[in-house]
């Protein structure tokens, strides 16, 4: 007689035997929680859901007739009566899709090849719109109004609001136009050229750069970082208390005698300290500046500790560099800001909300920035001149009271010369 197993041991057995022999590694994560409770509203679709984890919301659903509408037009301007072979298609991709998400996706087979056709086409058939004027309809609510349009490529950044971008790349080379400019990477360039936060760097990747890329959020990072990511390699190693070591304020690192320049011609985190010039890229701050960085440091977030989190590096630095709106005003007389939020008081509050609940990594990528601009402030001249800017010279009337002490004292040392010369003779 065969002894009688415990129902849990069968229950533990069953669960461990349909676990993958070797885990996935999942691309698409929602935000955790410590960094999503600074502002939840900055990690969630405001008109279209995109993949599983908002798909269904109820304020969500208008835009489900925008991507209908955006299929059907595709499928008439392609002359194709079916979508059968994007159906086809998408289900002999079905399994490797649903991998990517880092949580159990609660769609049937039939939903989720349903929502990668519906997704994955709005996507491509917005941003082809964007780039070539000629396929937009005279009635296309999304194009009339620029708030929409506005608000459905903010959605397209978020970094819960994904598909993986092999079912994008897909779709989008079964749909292929014979416009030469018909092109993913070009096309998707140019829908993120007027939202950058660095408007004057120009990054061109080439097509292989699209391979490996998890999903449309990431292609846009690797499009900001790739080139920067590329200068910081090879870095000689130094200790964790070496690497992030912060430097001063704005005002306080002027007064140590640094100036400030815009770095031109540069990728937009490529910071550097040249002879006591501390280069800055020209940095855009608007409305939805907050929501793509805040969306690139959780994309960051998952990131192995060897790896570089650039964005988060470039929110750190800047978090240290201003203090105050005076810190801001100064950076924008010198160019480097670009205030589109109107108050400078603004932009340092969100620079300031920016450095809360991040999570540096050992590799800080500028570590040598910091490190010289802290031996400039540290030697004995340049402390001399900063506690002298900042005790007697900290307002234009003590540097003229300054003067006006000098001059009398000059003109007393010159009259009392005078009157020796005077008595000697």
């Amino acid at each position: 007689m065969s002894e009688t197993r415990d129902h849990v041991s069968i229950c533990i057995d069953n669960i461990l035997l349909s676990l993958p022999t070797s885990p996935s590694k999942p691309t698409i994560f929602r935000v955790v929680d410590d960094i999503r409770s600074i502002n939840q509203k900055l990690y969630e679709p405001k008109v279209v859901s995109i993949g599983p984890f908002h798909h269904g919301k109820n304020h969500l659903q208008k835009m489900q007739q925008h991507k209908l509408r955006y299929l059907k037009m595709l499928l008439e301007r392609r002359k194709e009566s079916s979508v059968d072979k994007y159906v086809i298609a998408m289900r002999s991709l079905e399994e490797k899709a649903r991998k990517c998400y880092a949580e159990p996706v609660e769609l049937s087979p039939d939903e989720f090849v349903e929502m990668l056709i519906l997704d994955g086409c709005f996507i491509i058939e917005l941003i082809r719109r964007y780039g070539l004027d000629e396929l937009r309809e005279g009635d296309d609510e999304i194009f009339q109004y620029e708030q929409f349009l506005s608000q459905a490529r903010h959605d397209l950044m978020l970094v819960e609001n994904q598909v993986p971008f092999f079912v994008l790349d897909q779709l989008f080379s079964m749909t292929k136009t014979g416009n030469p400019d018909d092109n993913f990477l070009y096309l998707i360039q140019l829908f993120i050229d007027d939202i950058s936060p660095w408007p004057e760097a120009t990054e061109v990747l080439p097509e292989s750069s699209t391979k490996s890329v998890d999903h449309l959020l990431g292609l846009i990072y690797r499009i900001w970082c790739s080139s920067f990511a590329k200068n910081t390699e090879n870095r000689p190693i130094k200790t964790v208390e070496e690497q992030l070591v912060p430097i001063n304020s704005t005002i306080e690192l002027k007064e140590a005698g640094i100036k400030f320049k815009k770095h031109e011609q540069s990728n937009g985190l490529n910071i550097k300290f040249i002879k006591g010039t501390l280069k800055i890229p020209k940095f855009s701050v608007s409305d939805q500046t907050e929501s793509i960085f805040r969306n690139l440091i959780a994309y960051e977030h998952p990131f192995i500790d060897n790896h570089p989190k650039n964005v988060t590096d470039y929110a750190f630095f800047l978090h240290c560099l201003v203090n105050s709106s005076k810190d801001v005003q100064i950076l924008r007389s010198r160019g480097i800001f670009a205030n589109l939020l109107g108050d400078d008081q603004m932009v340092y509050t969100m620079l300031n909300r920016l450095g809360r609940n991040i999570i540096m990594n050992s590799e800080f990528c500028y570590s040598d920035v910091n490190e010289k601009v802290n031996e400039h402030c540290h030697s004995r001249r340049n402390k001399w001149l900063a506690n002298l800017r900042h005790n007697y010279f900290n307002t234009p009337w003590a540097v003229i009271s300054f003067f006006a002490a000098l001059m009398l004292l000059i003109f007393t040392f010159t009259q009392t010369v005078f009157s020796v010369l005077s008595y000697v003779k």
